[in-house]
Parts: C-alpha cells; structure tokens; sequence
C-alpha cells in the first residue's frame, strides 16, 4: 500500500470520527484540569482548551445530524438545480453545451460542435413561439386519370400551443408548386384558411417567388392574444404524377401528436413511408380498401420530419 493512500485512510478515519475525538480529548482535558496535583496555570489552560474543544465536538456533532437529515444537501441542490440559479446565467447555450460534452464524455470530438449547433438551434425550441399539437392531415384523392392527372383536397387541422411569454404568433405557410412544361393548366389553389373558424384567407396576400425548380407561394398572418388556437385550411390540387409522383410533409416546428389519413381511388396505389421521424408512424385500426391511415403518438416529431406518399396507378 503506497504512502499516500495511506495518509488518505488516516485524513477519511480522523474525519468520519472528528466528534468522538474531539468530544474525548475535550473532556480528558476538562478532567485534568480539575486534578489538585497540577499547576494552577496550567489547569486554567486546559480548562480553557477542553471547553473550547468539547464545543466544537458538539456543534460538529449538531452538523453531522443536519447533514444526515439531508436539510444542507436538500438545501445545495435547489440553488445548484433550481430553476432561478439557471435562469440568472447569461451564458446558457455554452453552459448546455459544456454539459452536452461531459454527458456523451467528449465521445466524437470531431464533429460535437456541429453536432451541438444543429440540435440547439434546429431541434430546441429556442427560436419558436409556439409547438403544434395533435395535427391532424386529411388528403382525399378524387381521380387518376388516365393522363395519369391526380385530383386531391388536403386538409390540415392543429392546434397551436404558444411558449410561455408569447402574446403573439407569425403563422406561415409555404405552398410550393414543382416546375415542368405545361403546368399552368393544373390547379393549385387554397379554399381556404381559418383561425378559429375566422376564415383569414381574404386578407392574406401571398409574397411570390420561384427558382429554377419551383414556384413558391408564402402565406402570413398574426395571430394576438390567444394562448391556444386552432388553425385550419384546405388546398385543392391537379397535376401530373408522371413529373411528381411522390408527396413529401414536413413540419416546421415541434409537433405533439398527428394523425394522417389517405384516401384514393381504386386505380391507384398509394404507400406511405416515415420522414427522418425517431419513433415511427403507426397503422391505425381502420380496415377498408383504398385507404391509409397512421398515426403518431410515441415522443415528438421535430422540424424538418414528418412522412412522404408515393403516388403509382394500378
């Protein structure tokens, strides 16, 4: 056994047992100084030196029991744990990642910046005032014609969930149309665009733009003073599923919960595939033909996932 880890076992011994010894050598102290055979002088000093050494047995030995009632540990952690103690600190996006490296211990050095950077800036809701919760996508497919031109409606109904501190929220909605010869002729249109029943599309002018590959339509509104609400719209579409025969969703914020459903014509095959989603979609228990229905209730579906349908005739 090496020195030092002797010394150790010493300093841990004498600590553990610091109030029976000084509790001991504070009373043998008080008992000789009451000895008739001792110096005057140096009864006074052992007297003075017993006393003050018994007290701190004793307020050590109080210590003891608060710290095996568990007040200073109960105490320690709601300033260290507490909500307040994180919030007053200006330098919470360094202190999480700090805490980010010791929790995987600097597993992948070489990319734990980056790593670090897209979950606190893409997947922390950091930059958003509000989550989504139980979306509900409804995509009723009409006809496949046999110029292969699929005519649907979807639906989409969600419920809007501000953060706290949140007053207002900057609804926006991409429609995006792929560009190829000849798509002018196909529909591409919004029915309509509710908050809370209140159709808003009236008023919402698009801002248009388009890039090599496609044309893009943003739709915007401010909705004020509402904790929750529920948004709802519907769009009617037609187009050729020769050039695109594939539908891809996904969210731009936090979704709690969604349930899809597919319905379509009896030429047509549809499949459903999962979008980047961790826990995966779920079949719903309704059995009929021509139809799809999944749902997702397990964790959360973060921004950038969500799922995709390939579009095929029989």
């Amino acid at each position: 056994m090496s020195e030092l880890t002797t010394k150790k076992k010493v300093i841990n011994y004498l600590y553990s047992n610091l109030v029976w010894i000084m509790s001991l050598t504070g009373g043998i102290l008080l008992f000789l100084s009451r000895k008739n055979n001792v110096n005057d002088d140096v009864c006074y000093v052992f007297e003075k030196m017993g006393i003050a050494i018994f007290s701190s047995g004793v307020f050590a030995a109080v210590l003891k029991s608060i710290q095996f009632t568990g007040i200073f540990k109960e105490e320690i952690e709601k300033i260290i744990l507490g909500t307040r103690f994180v919030e007053n600190r200006s330098d919470l996006p360094k202190l999480w990642k700090r805490i980010s490296r010791s929790v995987y211990k600097k597993k992948f050095p070489e990319i734990s910046n980056e790593l670090q950077n897209i979950i606190l800036n893409s997947y922390f809701p950091t930059n958003h005032p509000y989550y989504f919760e139980d979306f509900r996508i409804t995509i009723n497919i009409e006809e496949l014609t046999d110029d292969l031109i699929v005519k649907f409606t979807q639906s989409y109904q969600i419920k809007v969930v501000l953060a706290e501190g949140e007053s207002e929220a900057m609804m926006e909605h991409y429609f995006s149309v792929d560009k190829f010869e000849g798509m002018e002729k196909y529909i591409n249109e919004r029915e309509f665009y509710k908050i809370d029943n209140e159709d808003r599309l009236p008023q919402m002018l698009p801002e248009e733009s388009e890039d090599e590959f496609k044309k893009i339509k943003i739709y915007r509104t401010t909705v004020i003073g509402k904790k929750t609400f529920t948004l709802e719209t519907k769009e009617r579409r037609e187009y050729c599923i020769k050039e695109d025969n594939y539908k891809i969703f996904r969210v731009n914020s936090i979704t709690k919960e969604m349930d899809v459903s597919v319905n379509y014509p009896k030429n047509m095959s549809v499949s459903f595939f999962n979008l980047g989603v961790i826990d995966e979609f779920e079949h719903k228990h309704i059995e009929h033909p021509n139809y799809i229905g999944r749902i997702h209730k397990k964790g959360l579906i973060l921004p950038k996932q969500g799922f995709g349908l390939t579009l095929a005739k029989k």
